[in-house]
């Protein structure tokens, strides 16, 4: 079983080549700018440990905490039209190619925003996420401030570009349990 609270900040990378690998396997966490990606890390690992900022973009390189003398939890700058301004579109496509290259990178974790459409790059990214073949673990996120219409069809968007399993986080005790589990399942931890 993985203490994900007994976690600690590695370091900060410009580039996967720069990133620390041991032989423990890596998850690299993904998406649009201001999803929620530092708050949830912060959630699944019961601390504030990543820099959670209200304003889009603060994320800009790669940062690395290391879970339990179990795993690598990557947390990449977001993606997007709103996102890391000194990123260019081409820069992040290169990230994510050197990231699925990398025989560290072991699971991909998506985090996406209900209460938004998806666009055409979630929607280029989720397809080339899924032809890595890598496991991909879904963070549904922002669900609790939708009412269950909304959420209904919401759900119904992001099962029409292929993802059929994933998470809602509300960042309760139970749903970040139940994530953890999905994290370790992914990592073949459990």
């Amino acid at each position: 079983m993985i203490n994900f609270t007994k976690s600690t900040f590695v370091k900060s990378a410009a580039e996967i080549a720069d990133l620390p690998y041991d032989g423990r396997p890596n998850i690299l966490f993904v998406g649009r700018s201001n999803v929620g990606k530092s708050t949830l890390i912060n959630a699944l690992l019961g601390q504030k440990i990543a820099f959670a900022s209200k304003k889009a973009g603060k994320t800009k390189l790669l940062n690395v905490f290391k879970v339990d003398d179990s795993f690598f939890l990557l947390d990449a700058p977001g993606y997007g039209s709103t996102g890391y301004a000194t990123m260019s579109t081409i820069g992040f496509a290169k990230m994510m190619e050197d990231a699925v290259a990398e025989r560290g990178i072991t699971a991909f974790l998506i985090l996406l925003d209900l209460r938004r459409e998806l666009g055409k790059d979630d929607k280029e990214f989720i397809k080339y996420l899924l032809a890595s073949k890598k496991p991909l673990v879904t963070v549904l996120t922002k669900c609790d401030t939708m009412n269950q219409k909304e959420l209904s069809l919401a759900k119904k968007r992001i099962e029409e570009v292929g993802i059929t399993d994933y998470y809602l986080s509300d960042l309760s005790p139970k749903s970040v349990n139940t994530l953890r589990g999905g994290i370790a399942r992914a990592l073949g931890k459990q």
